[in-house]
């Protein structure tokens, strides 16, 4: 449950780098709360703590190799459902990515992962409309 809560954190840093918090992230963001346990007030407070400091997911820990690069992958995806990543959200998922230890090809293979599973959502919820 701790890594979901920082997997919130920097999905929440992710979704505030380019200065907007859209509709389609702030639903990933709660159902992310909601997984981790995380109250509507606490939510509030990161989102607000997050605001406030650029450096508010800098020491995200996620022990499990497996699960931070679903995070990475998750981070991508979160940012690309908007059909563009910003060159400050890119900036923010590299540093994660990077105090993760997933550099190199391994990050750029999780990054085009997260584009297609992005885009794959985007156009599935088309075609239910």
């Amino acid at each position: 449950m701790m890594e979901d809560t920082e997997l919130l954190k920097a999905t929440i840093a992710v979704a505030l780098a380019d200065g907007q918090l859209l509709r389609s992230e702030l639903g990933v963001i709660k159902a992310l709360a909601q997984r981790a346990g995380v109250g509507e007030t606490s939510l509030k407070a990161m989102i607000e703590a997050a605001e406030q400091d650029e450096s508010f997911a800098d020491d995200i820990m996620i022990s499990s190799r497996e699960k931070a690069q679903m995070g990475v992958k998750l981070l991508v995806a979160e940012a690309r459902i908007d059909r563009e990543i910003s060159e400050e959200e890119r900036r923010v998922i590299t540093r994660i990515a990077t105090s993760l230890g997933i550099t190199g090809n391994e990050f750029e293979q999780l990054y085009l992962a997260g584009i297609e599973q992005a885009d794959r959502t985007r156009r599935s919820r088309q075609a239910q409309e």
